[in-house]
């Protein structure tokens, strides 16, 4: 795995927030592309998923799962999706991932090592962009980048 610097921006993401098993995290995914489909909704690009971790359920986590779709959604004020005009992170050290890999916490380790070593700070959430390609999920990992300190001399 090779970390990069990297930017990510997507239009017209329709969304939802769920506490889901870390096992899980593929499931909830499939779901909202689903409904979207099934709804009459064109899906644009890949999914997109925000994780953040519980202090009080290490297994688990709060998943933001977004799709972004063609045109802009009217959703009622009820519906437990919510409709994002624009997502963008201008700075991030991005991994791509695959099953390949290992676990993912190696993928997660290796951007937090890279940001010590060249002193930034990261945001604690992590986005992951999945990408089927040729029938496996692959994973860019993009860890928001806070701050840059100074390098120590």
């Amino acid at each position: 795995m090779k970390v990069q610097y990297k930017s990510l921006s997507m239009l017209n993401l329709v969304s939802i927030t769920q506490v889901v098993k870390k096992e899980d995290w593929l499931l909830p995914a499939i779901a909202l592309r689903s409904q979207v489909v099934n709804n009459g909704i064109y899906p644009v690009g890949p999914v997109l998923f925000q994780f953040r971790p519980l202090e009080n359920d290490p297994t688990s986590g709060e998943f933001t799962y977004s799709v972004p779709v063609n045109d802009r959604v009217e959703l009622e004020k009820s519906s437990a999706y919510e409709y994002i005009d624009v997502l963008v992170i201008e700075e991030a050290l991005c991994v791509r991932f695959t099953d390949e890999d290992g676990e993912i916490e190696e993928a997660y380790q290796l951007i937090q090592e890279t940001a010590k070593q060249n002193q930034i700070t990261l945001d604690s959430s992590f986005y992951h962009v999945c990408l089927d390609v040729f029938g496996e999920t692959w994973l860019d990992v993009y860890a928001p980048i806070v701050e840059v300190g100074e390098p120590v001399r």
